[in-house]
């Protein structure tokens, strides 16, 4: 079976899907014969550069040209339509990177063209000619004849030198989007009468990431099951890759927090031989839409519009479920996952550990009420004078259970929090050393964290994951949940961002400490926390 990408290469403009305002541009200076000497076109593979170059070539040597298409039916037309043309020159730069090579072929750049109009050299993989390559076509290209057009196609432009793309009109090609690319596979399945499902033609075209001539070959491989019709686990088999509805089924678990359920659903997917080099990529390019979602959807909808209904739905559910900050915790643990498959002799372990690193984050932990039926709801605190430094009120309940720490709770007359029966209560105080309290600080911790943000975005959810817990003269003492929010934070140069968010909200010079919560603290429910506080006592 001859391969689909290049049975339906296009033959003229019209049939280009995509880059239609590069098109339009070549088209232009065809009709109105302003014709460069030089094009410059750049973009990932797969999407088109060769194939427009061609298109170029065949158009300005057409002698039956109908404004800008060729007629592909006169002797130029096929002559290059076939590959048999003398006057179009393709060099491959990938194997010929010496200037030797580029010698030979610019020697024969003076020669007038055999039949055609133009000689037009197509130089493939330009930015792996040497320098003394590059060195030697500059100066043909300041000076070339009238006859010759130079087409240079890179997937890398920084490696083309600056003299060379001055020199040349520059063309940008972008990745297919995936509805373009399903579409063109759709009318090659129908030509080819290959059945395949829809969902196994949107695998294929995000298998591609963009390239339509992988896209293309994919088909070709899929299509050689033979099966009636193709479906998405078939692809999936195929292409080494994973379906969506496995994708659904772990984010859907990881939502509900549920950890039993989704150490299980790894669990099956290794069963059923997961490639997880395949799924974990695959999954993050998931999340990715997911979180652009649950900022806001607009942001997500060219990604969504590659979706059936029935995904955009249970996608847009899910990121309705999660917060950004979890998203993003989960992104970090699962591009750490996707590192350490590569040393793991156990394929499903790091995925496992990211779960439960994510399951044990405090983010839903500290905003949701815990259902936990087993254990007795706290009494309720005895009435308390209110404290100046702190107007609260005990009228109107919490509208959730909420940890409260020693430090925080206010005096009873019964029993101090800060001492122990038989001694004089206190009442927490400034140190005579200090400018400010731990109240001062927790007073002002959402402020705190909404400045240091403002100066780097980055610390956003680790300082979300932490909370002050004493402070020493000058050292205020945070503590985090993680190791890696301990390092995030510990970095030289976050501190002199801590330092001056802290400087800027406490008009006090400040140093940060980070540690790490106790792992018995770090379990504690927030209502067992609660009554710990209230009621004194410590857990056994």
């Amino acid at each position: 079976m001859p391969a689909f990408y290049r049975t339906y290469r296009p033959k003229t403009f019209s049939e280009v899907v995509g880059q239609e305002h590069i098109v339009r541009a070549i088209e232009n200076s065809i009709e109105h014969d302003k014709i460069g000497h030089a094009y410059l076109f750049t973009g990932p593979r797969g999407t088109g550069k060769t194939t427009l170059a061609r298109l170029l070539a065949k158009a300005v040597n057409c002698t039956d040209r109908k404004g800008a298409e060729p007629c592909g039916k006169c002797q130029n037309c096929k002559l290059i339509q076939d590959g048999r043309s003398l006057d179009l020159i393709e060099f491959d730069a990938a194997t010929h990177t010496q200037v030797e090579k580029m010698r030979d072929i610019l020697e024969g750049v003076p020669t007038p063209p055999v039949s055609g109009r133009y000689k037009v050299y197509i130089i493939d993989e330009a930015h792996m000619l040497s320098t003394g390559a590059w060195n030697a076509f500059l100066k043909t290209l300041e000076e070339p004849p009238a006859h010759a057009i130079f087409v240079l196609a890179t997937t890398a432009l920084h490696k083309v030198p600056e003299t060379i793309i001055s020199r040349c009109q520059r063309f940008d090609l972008s990745r297919f989007p995936v509805d373009q690319i399903v579409a063109k596979l759709e009318r090659i399945a129908k030509i080819e009468k290959i059945r395949i499902d829809d969902a196994a033609l949107r695998m294929i075209a995000l298998s591609a990431e963009g390239g339509m001539r992988d896209a293309e070959s994919l088909l070709t491989q899929v299509s050689s099951l033979q099966e009636s019709p193709i479906t998405e686990d078939d692809a999936a088999l195929i292409l080494g890759t994973t379906s969506q509805e496995k994708l659904e089924r772990l984010a859907t678990v990881l939502a509900g927090r549920d950890l039993p359920a989704a150490l299980a659903a790894v669990r099956t997917l290794s069963e059923a031989g997961e490639n997880f080099t395949a799924f974990v990529p695959a999954f993050l390019r998931y999340l990715r839409v997911v979180l652009l979602a649950s900022i806001d959807t607009k942001a997500a909808e060219a990604d969504l519009a590659s979706f059936t209904k029935e995904q955009r739905s249970t996608l847009l559910g899910l990121a309705g479920r999660f917060s950004p900050d979890e998203i993003v915790l989960l992104i970090e643990l699962f591009q750490k996952a996707d590192a350490d498959l590569k040393n793991s002799s156990i394929p499903e372990l790091p995925v496992e550990i990211a779960i439960v690193k994510f399951m044990g984050s405090s983010g839903r932990a500290e905003t949701a009420a815990p259902d936990d039926t087993d254990t007795p709801p706290a009494p309720p605190a005895p009435a308390a004078p209110k404290r100046e430094t702190r107007k609260e009120t005990t009228d109107t309940p919490p509208a959730k259970p909420k940890t409260v720490s020693r430090a925080e709770q206010p005096e009873k007359p019964a029993l101090s929090l800060e001492t122990h029966p038989g001694e004089p209560e206190t009442t927490p105080t400034k140190s005579s050393a200090s400018p400010f309290s731990i109240h001062d600080v927790k007073d002002r911790w959402r402020d705190i964290i909404r400045e240091a943000t403002k100066l780097n975005a980055s610390l956003t959810l680790a300082l979300t994951n932490a909370k002050p817990v004493r402070t020493e003269g000058n050292t205020v003492t945070v503590s985090v949940k993680f190791p890696f929010h301990k390092e995030r934070l510990a970095d030289p140069g976050n501190q002199l961002t801590l330092a001056q968010a802290f400087d800027t909200i406490l008009s006090a010079k400040t140093k940060v400490a980070v540690v790490v919560d106790a792992p018995g603290e770090e379990r504690h429910n927030p209502l067992v926390s609660q009554a710990l506080a209230v009621l004194g006592g410590k857990v056994v």
